[in-house]
């Protein structure tokens, strides 16, 4: 933090200190997201699995919700050792086919609507903008670009919130506030009442 304090103008520190506070802050955010995440998916497929009668079923749903934390190949991982170990405990088409049919709906679910919804809250990020952070970052850095994205674009948002030139930009990226929106609504017909009162 010094370091980085240090490298700008000395009338810039506050913005600066400020900038990296919420940065690690948006980062501890982000990594609690994550685990509320893994969560979520594991406790719903160990109770798809407890549902079907599939063995091992609570253990394939932690190891699911584990590997879900890589995006698209942490699920796809995930399936290949569930299949694997229902084929040798059921041994049956059926269970082997609701096994895939519930990874696959579970993936669709998590991906788009928990990875956004509750991942992307946490670091005040539009969910448009999360899905599309993980779509790019894959292209350009593969793995660790689905990885990374989410918490690049936090810091950026970030950094354009605070820098007066870059603020559209810190909007396009975030999350629309409600409630800001809802008090001007509320001063302006208090504003238009008291006036009608006159």
């Amino acid at each position: 933090m010094n370091f980085l304090i240090s490298v700008f103008l000395e009338e810039n520190s506050v913005i600066v200190h400020d900038i990296i506070e919420k940065i690690q802050h948006i980062l501890r955010k982000y990594i609690i997201g994550l685990f509320i995440e893994m969560c979520v998916v594991s406790l719903a497929v160990c109770i798809a699995f407890w549902a079907l009668g599939i063995k091992y079923g609570i253990l394939l749903g932690i190891i699911t919700g584990l590997f879900n934390i890589i995006p698209y190949i942490g699920i796809f991982t995930a399936t290949m050792i569930s299949l694997l170990i229902t084929f040798a405990t059921a041994a049956t088409t059926g269970k082997l086919l609701l096994v895939a049919i519930t990874l696959i709906v579970t993936h669709l679910v998590d991906s788009n609507i928990l990875l956004p919804g509750i991942v992307g809250s946490k670091v005040k990020i539009n969910p448009l903008i999360t899905v599309l952070g993980v779509v790019l970052g894959e292209m350009i850095w593969g793995i660790s670009g689905m990885f990374l994205s989410i918490p690049v674009i936090a810091v950026l948002k970030i950094i354009f919130d605070r820098i007066d030139s870059l603020k559209p930009w810190g909007v396009l990226l975030g999350e629309e506030e409600k409630k800001p929106l809802i008090k001007r609504i509320r001063r302006e017909i208090s504003t238009l009442t008291k006036e009608g009162n006159k």
